[in-house]
């Protein structure tokens, strides 16, 4: 089974994340997928809170930033 993408997570993932054209981005935990539902649909919506869970989904800065840079090359 996949682990959950959440930076230092060791948790089964279960809820995949999927980007607008349908291509998957982070794969979370119940527990993750739950905070970073929060952080979005949370009122009022706070951007450092839900960039820091995006960030975290998707495995840490390190590794965000890295294939963020592979994209754009």
């Amino acid at each position: 089974m996949e682990k959950c993408t959440w930076k230092e997570c060791d948790n089964n993932a279960e809820t995949p994340q999927l980007d607008k054209n349908g291509k998957q981005w982070a794969n979370l935990c119940s527990e993750h997928n739950k905070m970073l539902n929060d952080a979005i649909d949370k009122e009022p919506f706070n951007p450092k809170k839900m960039l820091q869970c995006w960030v975290k989904a998707s495995g840490g800065a390190s590794k965000m930033s890295e294939e963020l840079c592979q994209k754009l090359n």
